[in-house]
């Protein structure tokens, strides 16, 4: 961490701009109170999008050649991800005004790929999809949805963002540790409550097809094991229950 104090300011200007630079934290004094200002190390936000190739490494928007295979309602997810998460963990900073530049290249970039994708310029895609980059696609249902890019309108610094966090720091947080003995729960299959054993599957890399029905349905409800009475236990080792005769109870 680099910091500012009141003797830093007698220094020469040229000094004091190099050193600007590398800065993030700033403190200064306001009567008898210090103030702890935290600024955006906005080249390092640039970086991070260069390395996920959505500009060069002046901060230019490009194209993402990785997402070019993905549909364009992917792509419009993924930046906002990208843009939510820079922005979202910022808004308390003295230059919160500094992400108008990281949401440029986030927009651009996403309609530099939309417009490489399907092969039209960047002036098209903005007057077919609009800034936002609005989009309407059917989902795997059969659904009409629509997507857009989720651009901030204003980038006003939030002055309550990290007080807000610090109470939550000071607040006490209460743990619970959960004691239950997985065996005292009642079979998965046919809900007997005593005489229990685990069944245990391994990952799904080590297996091998077909699977059984009970690996099936462990796959399904996303479980390396379940308890088992030992007569059903016997029965799935053997594959001796069909499928439908597993789902029916769901877990607890």
């Amino acid at each position: 961490m680099n910091f500012i104090s009141g003797s830093a300011k007698k220094r020469p200007l040229s000094h004091m701009q190099k050193m600007k630079r590398h800065t993030f934290l700033d403190i200064s004094s306001a009567g008898d109170f210090p103030n702890i200002d935290i600024f955006i190390d906005k080249q390092k936000l640039i970086r991070k999008l260069h390395d996920n190739g959505m500009c060069d490494a002046s901060g230019n928007p490009a194209s993402i050649k990785r997402l070019l295979c993905k549909p364009i309602e992917d792509i419009i997810t993924y930046g906002n991800q990208v843009l939510r998460g820079l922005v979202n963990n910022n808004q308390g900073c003295r230059n919160y005004y500094d992400m108008h530049r990281i949401q440029y290249i986030i927009q651009y970039s996403i309609a530099y790929t939309i417009a490489r994708k399907c092969d039209i310029s960047i002036k098209k895609v903005f007057k077919k999809h609009h800034t936002q980059l609005i989009y309407s696609y059917m989902n795997d249902k059969g659904e009409a949805k629509t997507i857009r890019l989720a651009l901030y309108p204003s980038f006003k610094r939030d002055k309550t963002f990290f007080p807000q966090w610090l109470r939550r720091i000071k607040q006490d947080v209460e743990y619970r540790y959960r004691d239950t003995n997985p065996l005292k729960r009642n079979c998965y299959i046919c809900g007997n409550p005593q005489h229990h054993v685990m069944f245990h599957r391994k990952r799904i890399s080590s297996l091998h097809m077909p699977y059984s029905h009970i690996i099936k349905e462990m796959i399904r409800i996303n479980r390396r094991q379940i308890c088992l009475c030992r007569e059903c236990f016997i029965k799935v080792s053997q594959n001796l229950l069909e499928y439908n005769q597993m789902t029916k109870r769901k877990l607890i």
